[in-house]
């Protein structure tokens, strides 16, 4: 007996069907998808911010006679407060391996959401009567609260104009100068690239307003982390004033 094949009338009507579901099943799967991924990221944030709370109690000097300092995902990594999601030099983390300068060779969290690293995301530690309590607060490389200037381009400012003097070691051992390059996005010493400058010496000059008129943000230093085959530079620093 000769086995009947499909009409094209039925293989019409089978393929508008499936185009129909997929007109209506695929937004749905969309919007699914991006809920479970903004409730996972809710809890990483939670997880992070519980891990910097933590951190901040077993390790109270940070605060150095203030009350509020900053912790960055990638030193909670290091302290191993905090696991990675994915291994240095997989998709999303090609970060560099000094950690001297700050930075892990362990790996990265990733944001569930935008799939990027969350590594250089940061939680602001207070010290408050009931404990120290921790505060989600993203990047560390912010404009002011009225639009103007980036924070590290302040920064560099102020080691041009002499206001900030940076100091970085060199091959020898030898502590020497360094400041920001002319693009603001890298450190150099004698013309030469180094990965870390610090604030030198402890004038009240060393203080940078930032965020308000009332803040006084002291910077600890410059870190240059290379993210998805850019150079950037981040802020480390702490203030002793309520914002």
């Amino acid at each position: 007996m000769k086995k009947k094949g499909f009409t094209l009338v039925e293989l019409l009507v089978v393929i508008a069907i499936i185009g129909v579901l997929s007109v209506i099943l695929i937004p749905s799967i969309i919007t699914v998808n991006n809920s479970i991924n903004e409730r996972l990221k809710t809890q990483k944030i939670d997880q992070i911010v519980s891990a910097a709370e933590l951190y901040g109690s077993n390790n109270e000097e940070i605060f150095n006679g203030v009350s509020e300092v900053e912790v960055y995902v990638y030193e909670l990594i290091e302290s191993n407060y905090l696991s990675v999601d994915t291994q240095l030099n997989d998709d999303n983390c090609t970060l560099p391996t000094d950690s001297t300068t700050g930075r892990t060779n362990k790996g990265c969290m990733i944001d569930p959401v935008s799939k990027e690293s969350m590594n250089y995301n940061k939680v602001i530690l207070r010290k408050e009567t009931i404990g120290i309590v921790g505060e989600f607060n993203g990047s560390g490389d912010e404009t002011t609260s009225d639009g103007s200037k980036k924070l590290v381009d302040a920064i560099c400012e102020g080691f041009a104009s002499g206001k900030f003097k940076g100091q970085t070691m060199d091959a020898a051992g030898n502590i020497v100068p360094c400041t920001c390059n002319a693009t603001n996005d890298g450190l150099i010493s004698n013309g030469m690239k180094v990965e870390v400058c610090l604030i030198s010496g402890d004038n009240v000059n060393n203080y940078l307003k930032y965020g308000s008129a009332t803040a006084n943000w002291r910077v600890l230093g410059l870190y240059t982390f290379s993210v998805e085959g850019s150079s950037k530079l981040y802020p480390k620093m702490i203030t002793n004033e309520p914002i």
